[in-house]
């Protein structure tokens, strides 16, 4: 039970830290800073994979979600941030060899077995 207040809090806190780098990410685009833009969308990326797992463990987020709330649909920055890719694409260019598990960091790998699994089970019904 105490385990689980403590994983509801840090849930809390990175909506919140999720929030603020949205806010970040609006003023970014406004100025038409591209550097600040990707270091936001990176941070982004890591606290909603984050909360994705946290809500996971909790067993509160079934790994077929709606659209809306799809870890496939989920963007992340590339290692350069130079780009974005969505879970989908990702998982797209490792079938067709144009990108290897070992390329993507650890949180980005997390999100693409979930993206996987997610795939899988929406084939299945």
């Amino acid at each position: 039970m105490r385990a689980e207040k403590d994983i509801r809090l840090r849930i809390d806190l990175l909506e919140g830290q999720s929030s603020f780098i949205a806010n970040m990410l609006t003023r970014a685009i406004s100025e038409h800073n591209e550097v600040v833009f990707a270091e936001y969308a990176k941070r982004l990326a890591v606290s909603r994979g984050r909360i994705e797992e946290l809500l996971w463990v909790l067993g509160e987020k079934n790994t077929t979600t709606t659209a809306d709330h799809s870890v496939l649909e989920m963007r992340v920055a590339s290692k350069n941030n130079d780009i974005t890719l969505s879970v989908r694409e990702i998982i797209e260019k490792l079938r067709r060899g144009e990108l290897r598990m070992d390329e993507l960091s650890a949180d980005i790998q997390t999100m693409v077995r979930k993206g996987a699994l997610e795939m899988k089970n929406s084939n299945w019904r």
